[in-house]
């Protein structure tokens, strides 16, 4: 039995770079499969720190969610950078350029220790005082504290994470991320049952053993796929021991290419985080309607994200070729399928709502002062927004990530600036001022943000600018 656990877990090391002579359908479903495990799994992970979190203790289950979300917010700027090295990668590979595939892996790397330093230097000091600027309560401000500080601090490796998977992902071997990244997850999984209860002989460190078990797991992955990458089988075919020279001006070129969409990445979060913050001012059944809704959705559209990036990466990949036809026919294939999909969960939250609902009714039925009834009813509502939502959210990553992928950025930030941060967060505060904390004002804004956000990016992709974006980086002396 253990032969075979250490042989399945090695064969997903194994070279199954993508075969550009497979069906499209099956050469999608081939990358993107991976790639919505590893979004299932990082579901897992959550689902388990906020179980254990919540035997714990109420303050420690209360504290992890704001100060997770707030070190998203700190890193996700650069963290969007950092997601073009995986778009580079493709495009070389598709150009047939293998030691380009290796340097820009490397230039990423000293991406993320400048970025790093950054995080640490200027924003995590503000971070860590954010708690108590916002009124949280002290007992569970120090808790969030705790969890952020140490989230922050190992915010280095989930960069290096994203850098070092985008030398396999960028050529269709996502199977090695996947393999990687379930590694990590289970140690995080087992040192956090160790850690927060203090079991074999180790204190009993609540949600400071939740933050370490997440930032030790954290370095696992990287550590794994930059072995491999400096490996003897890519050293022969890529160079990548050889092609460690620091190159400012791909650098920069990175950081001009990701910063109109890491830009718009923050204001996305922001808005989103905005929403929940306008939530939490709702009655107790209707912020526990709406969480338990949210919830169960985030189970059922686990996929998007992953297929999205699937799609993506082939499409970059036919860029490099450049095969634009073949390009954009991964696009509108992903969105079939993203469409079919959500229409399915849509149609089930229609049906029968009750019963999805209903299977969180032993956690939050406990209380006397939240009948689960009145929680059904509210429930309903938010299913049926959700169901619009998915259609949005499917084409809203789908054709965001494509413009990505063809090098068409700048437009992000006109999007970042009027849709994101005027639209939105402007619209938002005159609903308040018009409507209050109204739950349906809120949803039906939430879907009209959403559906011209989408119109903007459908409507982009259609007239074919991403076909004449800069893609002089494709010449290895172009840079240096």
């Amino acid at each position: 039995m253990v032969k075979r656990i250490i042989s399945t877990v090695f064969a997903g090391f194994r070279d199954e770079e993508d075969d550009p002579s497979a069906a499209p359908w099956r050469r999608l479903l081939r990358i993107s499969l991976p790639l919505i495990f590893n979004q299932g799994s990082v579901l897992v992970m959550m689902f388990v720190d906020r179980i254990f979190l919540s035997w714990y203790g109420i303050n420690e289950i209360a504290a992890v969610w704001p100060a997770a979300i707030l070190c998203w917010t700190t890193t996700t700027f650069f963290y969007s950078i950092s997601t073009f090295i995986n778009l580079f990668v493709a495009h070389y590979h598709g150009a047939g350029n293998k030691r380009m595939c290796a340097s820009t892996v490397w230039q990423g790397i000293y991406y993320a220790i400048g970025a790093y330093v950054i995080l640490i230097c200027c924003l995590a000091p503000l971070g860590r005082h954010a708690f108590e600027w916002f009124g949280h309560n002290p007992e569970v401000a120090a808790l969030e504290r705790t969890y952020y500080t140490v989230l922050i601090s190992a915010s280095l490796f989930t960069i290096l994470n994203n850098v070092t998977a985008s030398f396999f992902t960028g050529r269709g071997m996502s199977r090695i991320t996947m393999t990687a990244n379930i590694i990590g997850n289970i140690v995080n999984i087992v040192l956090d049952w160790v850690m927060i209860f203090g079991h074999f002989g180790f204190p009993r460190l609540g949600i400071l053993g939740a933050a370490l078990a997440t930032a030790i797991a954290s370095v696992i992955p990287p550590v794994i796929m930059f072995s491999l990458f400096l490996g003897k089988r890519y050293q022969e075919g890529f160079e990548t021991r050889r092609t460690w020279s620091f190159k400012p001006g791909f650098v920069l070129h990175l950081v001009r290419t990701g910063a109109p969409c890491g830009l718009q990445d923050l204001g996305f979060l922001l808005s989103v985080s905005l929403f929940f913050m306008l939530m939490g001012r709702m009655p107790t059944e209707t912020l526990a309607a709406n969480n338990i809704a949210w919830s169960v959705n985030d189970l059922l559209n686990l996929y998007v994200q992953g297929l999205a990036a699937g799609a993506v990466v082939l499409f970059a990949q036919e860029i490099g070729r450049g095969r634009f036809k073949e390009a954009e026919h991964f696009i509108y294939l992903g969105l079939k399928i993203l469409l079919t999909m959500a229409l399915v969960s849509g149609t089930l939250y229609l049906l029968i709502p009750d019963q999805m609902l209903t299977v969180f009714r032993p956690r939050l039925g406990q209380g006397p002062s939240v009948p689960f009834e009145t929680i059904l009813v509210h429930g309903r509502v938010v299913l049926r927004y959700l169901a619009v939502w998915n259609l949005c959210i499917a084409m809203y990553f789908l054709f965001r990530q494509a413009l990505r992928g063809a090098g068409d950025t700048r437009f992000f930030y006109f999007t970042a600036v009027l849709i994101d941060a005027g639209v939105f967060m402007g619209g938002v505060f005159l609903i308040l001022k018009a409507f209050g904390a109204n739950v349906t004002a809120l949803w039906t804004y939430l879907l009209f943000y959403m559906l011209l956000a989408c119109a903007i990016y459908v409507t982009r992709f259609r007239l074919g600018y991403w076909r004449t974006a800069d893609r002089a980086h494709l010449d290895e002396g172009h840079l240096w």
